[in-house]
């Protein structure tokens, strides 16, 4: 099993090109993945406080299974419309209103 300085390591000395574009792109889109991590963390913590799955979600959002698991993952780039879905079935505040 390698430690985790080897992974940096290996990491940070890769030249593989599937592994640079990824971090590539996680460099360049960094602000709404963090956003979007953060907002799949209330997600996950209103499904587990109303003892919701995420087909519930799913099925109450009109949305497919599969589109709520990207979501909690925090990968999913997210529509307004989707946001306010969210808001609204969960009963939770994403965006601040001011």
């Amino acid at each position: 099993m390698k430690t985790n300085r080897e992974k940096f390591n290996e990491i940070a000395t890769s030249t593989n090109p599937k592994l640079l574009d990824e971090i590539a792109y996680r460099k360049a889109n960094r602000d709404w993945l963090h956003r979007s991590n953060r907002i799949a963390a209330q997600v996950l913590m209103a499904l587990k406080e109303q003892n919701m799955t995420q087909k519930e979600l799913a099925e109450k959002m009109n949305v497919s299974p599969q589109y709520i698991n990207k979501l909690v993952k925090g990968n999913e780039n997210m529509t307004l419309e989707t946001v306010v879905k969210l808001e609204k079935t969960l009963g939770i505040v994403v965006f601040e209103r001011k």
